[in-house]
């Protein structure tokens, strides 16, 4: 008989498997080991956080280096509390270029990447996006969003409705509230009011501390706004959170028409909504209708530490296989983002009309200036969304004095760092 001895020859081979894995499972760890580690700090929570994770694990699977990641919706106060105790992460994703040059020349917190990334990587943005600060780049953009635009329901209306709809408050779908930041989405339609009546040249002037709040053409712009909103509709963007606003356009009985918003908020509508955007110049009261012009705004990578591993981060965020692995696949509730590059691989994809036009629409020359408030120091950003609250809270309130206030911040800030260009 020969049966006998094929137990002993299972067993062998078991143990040899057995002692393959673990030898390929202490090999891994000892590759993740001395690849080292790199910590990594941004805004993204939920399904958008998700959906990072998911590139910082195909980053750790090219690279061996271990992330570890920390999503906040209060990356303000923890990277200053970090900053303030040197314990700030190796890399942050900042959510403004205005953190970008108080981190880099004011606080002197981040690491320039000149010889990080190489030519053909930096010259594939157009300079808007990679502000310099004395002639250093510190940060680029790792994925951006399209503004001054309106989104509406296209089973309930088209395009050329909107206008007439417009000075009618109550066909806005509009929240202020968020958190610590609440007031922001009611800085991007001023700002945006100055730059569709004004243009280009006056909202870059203002943008750049150099135009005075109490100036008519801002005057202008405030007075718009009220015109708007006024009354129920005041109190009904005070009330709304600025995620939701925009869902009380469905349902069998919509309370609101259409919504100020960046492209972002795609995410937020509920499915089956057959929304789709057109520029706010078309729309917005007192626009100049012939206006092109759009507000952007990016999140920015930017590097506190300058270790190999951090280098190698920025460097895969900077590439193609990251918009891919970021747009691949995206988990329940998270759009896939935009970009900004020159060119694309084809692997990324947008899976409906709305967003390929907004890719396109990114990536298109053009007049692009970056979110004003966003682009100021943040003291004069938090005053200026703050005055907004207050004045929404009373709409009928002397206008003059709070620009007054607005101004006193502006020079109060006047030696803060200020971006060189905010228009592309």
């Amino acid at each position: 008989m020969t049966t006998a001895p094929r137990p002993r020859n299972v067993t062998a081979a078991v143990l040899v498997l057995w002692l393959l894995t673990v030898c390929a499972i202490g090999a891994g760890d000892a590759r993740s080991r001395a690849a080292g580690s790199v910590t990594v700090l941004a805004t993204w929570t939920g399904a958008e956080g998700t959906a990072f994770r998911k590139v910082l694990a195909d980053f750790t699977a090219e690279s061996g280096v271990n992330v570890d990641y920390q999503g906040t919706t209060a990356l303000r106060e923890v990277l200053l509390s970090e900053v303030g105790a040197g314990a700030s992460p190796d890399v942050a994703i900042l959510p403004s270029a205005g953190e970008v040059a108080d981190y880099a020349v004011r606080k002197k917190a981040l690491k320039s990447l000149d010889g990080v990334l190489d030519r053909a990587r930096w010259d594939s943005f157009d300079p808007l996006w990679t502000p310099e600060f004395d002639g250093h780049a510190y940060a680029f953009p790792v994925k951006a969003d399209l503004k001054s635009i309106v989104w509406y329901d296209t089973e309930r209306h088209e395009p050329g409705e909107l206008a007439a709809l417009a000075a009618d408050g109550r066909s806005w779908c509009a929240g202020m509230g968020d958190g610590a930041a609440s007031g922001w989405p009611g800085t991007d339609w001023i700002e945006d009011i100055l730059l569709q009546q004004r243009g280009r040249g006056v909202y870059e002037k203002w943008a750049a501390g150099e135009l005075p709040w109490t100036s008519p053409e801002l005057a202008a712009a405030w007075k718009t706004f009220r015109g708007v909103f006024r009354d129920g509709a005041a109190k009904d963007a005070l009330r709304l959170g600025f995620g939701g606003a925009g869902q009380r356009m469905s349902g069998p009985t919509p309370k609101c028409a259409m919504e100020h918003q960046g492209t972002f908020i795609r995410g937020s509508y509920p499915r089956g909504l057959a929304a789709d955007f057109t520029d706010s110049a078309r729309v917005l009261p007192g626009a100049d209708r012939r206006s092109t012009a759009h507000e952007v705004s990016a999140d920015f990578a930017a590097m506190f530490h300058a270790t190999p591993q951090a280098e190698r981060l920025m460097r895969y965020l900077a590439s193609d296989r990251a918009r891919t692995a970021w747009t691949a696949d995206p988990p329940e509730g998270a759009r896939p983002p935009f970009f900004v590059n020159t060119s694309l691989p084809r692997s990324v994809h947008y899976p409906d009309a709305a967003s390929r036009r907004a890719a396109a629409e990114l990536r298109t020359p053009g007049a692009r200036c970056l979110d004003a408030s966003d682009s100021m120091p943040p003291p004069l950003r938090t005053a200026f969304q703050r005055a907004v609250l207050k004045f929404l809270s009373d709409p009928g309130q002397d206008l003059t004095a709070l620009l007054r206030e607005l101004d006193r911040v502006r020079e109060r800030v006047r030696d803060a760092p200020w971006l060189p260009h905010i228009c592309g």
